[in-house]
């Protein structure tokens, strides 16, 4: 399925009057501009290629399509203010609600260091967790990308990198491979330029050099699964990183290097884009976005504090406002503001998803719940975390002919996704009669529990079912459940069965009572009560049950579940 990006390019000069805002749409992207409309143009075209690429053509595959910003900094003096250190010339950061990549102005006619932050995108979304030196070297290699007619090549040498090799001297292994974002190396201008040459040499050697090239899967695979550089080296190639550091020593001494051309049969675009003027109000919110990325988040509330007293009624505003709070953990606002906004009509999938979490997290009943589910579905119906969540709530409202269909309708299962969404299918399934099925679902459900919370619900579920299946409790395909409330008297117990005997008004009602794993009981009070034979205490108690199957029962019904 494509992948839609909402792609955001600000350009942003010293005392910029708002009327010169731009919006650029397309139906892949849209661009927010000052720079004029051909040159935003040419920007969306040379994007929707190298999205297209990655679509493609790309080693990876990214699972997530969270809404991509790229802000372009014409300005060095206002790039300074949105720059993480003196020397990136573009960085690539993530917040929940949103993806941006950040090009300052020493890099707006080069567009490498943009592909190497979409390459940082791309390698976060795909799940692989690669240690900081090949997410820099195999972005940097990606950086060369370049269209040959309808195909695109990758490769190409980096002289300011071959240049570093030439005159710094190297990291020795132990030093490249243990580098990550908090390390001196990484934050100093001194070392960080040989840092990411021998990162991007050793890159295009394992994955480009006919020596390596075809074992670079299973030891990508390696890394992502926990093992460190040494191990997968070993793994991989049967090499210790000596012998893989002399042939790096060597790589680049020879003629002829090897690059890759990829059969992507890019199309282009001739799109005529439209464009609309932008009000001063969203080029500012857009920034104070960007400020939050970048944890500059004082400022970012300052900032929505002032667009606030302007236009409280603002969705987006409330949104970012609700993410903001949501990400410095404070519930209460997050809530409060995703309500204003979803009550505002936002359809934002993401707004939607996080509202319904607090919802149900603050015990809101899944009427409540259920629509923003919904509206998240309607947006993105891809949204495969909001179908979940709808199908879990659904059989929370005792929808469980909903709740089949909702978890059915997914079309790929993650391992993640796998114990809440077959242990739904295996309880919502008892609950119709379609015991077989349900079975069958409580079996997955043990299979994929790992954590001990799935293990011991796969447990109860698998329970349920079992005790469900048996004569006394069996369940009728298409029963309809009825419902009393009273006080509880006692259980009459005896060979034939139990009964469970209540009080509702003047009149004393028994229910056939099968083994407490086949009845539900969620305690709605502090104080436990214990169902066994004998007399009960007069608590007050709800009664679910199935009504007789036929005329000669001389009980009202079985028991299916209790509430006291």
């Amino acid at each position: 399925m494509r992948r839609a990006l909402a792609i955001l390019l600000l350009t942003v000069v010293p005392a910029m009057a708002a009327d010169r805002w731009m919006r650029l749409t397309t139906p892949e992207f849209d661009l927010y501009t000052t720079s004029g409309q051909k040159r935003a143009a040419d920007t969306a075209r040379l994007f929707e290629e190298v999205r297209e690429f990655f679509l493609k053509a790309s080693p990876l595959r990214s699972r997530g399509d969270a809404p991509l910003r790229i802000f372009l900094f014409d300005d060095a003096v206002e790039y300074r203010m949105f720059r993480p250190n003196g020397y990136a010339a573009a960085y690539y950061v993530a917040t929940p609600a949103s993806d941006y990549i950040v090009i300052g102005d020493r890099a707006q006619n080069n567009f490498g260091p943009a592909i190497h932050e979409y390459m940082h995108l791309i390698i976060r979304h795909s799940g692989l967790k690669l240690p900081t030196w090949l997410n820099e070297g195999w972005s940097d290699v990606f950086s060369t990308l370049r269209p040959m007619g309808k195909d695109a090549a990758v490769g190409d040498l980096l002289p300011d990198r071959m240049k570093t090799l030439m005159s710094e001297e190297w990291l020795d292994f132990n030093t490249l491979v243990s580098v990550d974002q908090k390390s001196p190396v990484f934050n100093e201008g001194a070392r960080v330029g040989i840092f990411y040459a021998e990162s991007w040499a050793l890159a295009h050697m394992l994955f480009l050099s006919p020596e390596y090239k075809d074992n670079f899967g299973g030891f990508v695979t390696a890394l992502s699964s926990g093992q460190n550089t040494a191990e997968a080296i070993q793994k991989a190639w049967g090499k210790t990183p000596d012998q893989v550091f002399k042939d790096l020593r060597g790589y680049f001494d020879r003629k002829r290097l090897t690059g890759v051309v990829f059969e992507t049969r890019l199309a282009g675009s001739d799109e005529k884009f439209t464009t609309t003027p932008l009000a001063d109000f969203d080029s500012r919110l857009a920034l104070a976005d960007l400020l939050v990325a970048i944890s500059k988040r004082t400022e970012a509330e300052s900032e929505y504090a002032r667009l606030e007293a302007e236009r409280p009624d603002r969705a987006d505003l409330n949104q970012s406002i609700g993410n903001l709070a949501l990400w410095k953990k404070d519930l209460q606002q997050a809530r409060q503001y995703f309500a204003k906004a979803f009550d505002e009509g936002d359809a934002d999938p993401r707004l939607c998803f996080d509202l319904a979490v607090l919802e149900r997290e603050a015990k809101a009943p899944p009427a409540k719940v259920i629509p923003m589910l919904e509206r998240a579905l309607k947006s993105k119906p891809e949204f495969t975390e909001a179908r979940v969540q709808l199908g879990l709530e659904q059989i929370d409202a005792r929808d469980f002919s909903a709740a089949i269909e909702t978890l059915m309708s997914i079309p790929k299962i993650t391992q993640q996704e796998a114990p809440p969404v077959y242990c739904g299918l295996a309880y919502a399934r008892t609950q119709t009669g379609d015991l077989e099925k349900a079975a069958d679902a409580a079996k997955a459900c043990q299979k994929w529990a790992k954590t001990e919370a799935e293990i011991a619900r796969a447990q109860r579920v698998t329970k349920f079912v079992e005790a469900r299946s048996k004569p006394s409790a069996a369940v009728q395909a298409g029963e309809k459940i009825q419902r009393v409330t009273g006080l509880a008297r006692g259980v009459q117990c005896s060979p034939e069965g139990n009964r469970l005997q209540i009080t509702v008004g003047n009149r004393m009602l028994a229910f056939d009572l099968p083994e407490m794993a086949a009845v539900e009981m969620p305690a709605v009070s502090a104080t436990p009560l214990t169902i066994g034979c004998g007399q009960l205490p007069p608590v007050r108690i709800g009664v679910e049950f199935a009504p007789p199957r036929s005329a000669m029962e001389t009980s009202v019904g079985t028991v299916r579940r209790l509430e006291y």
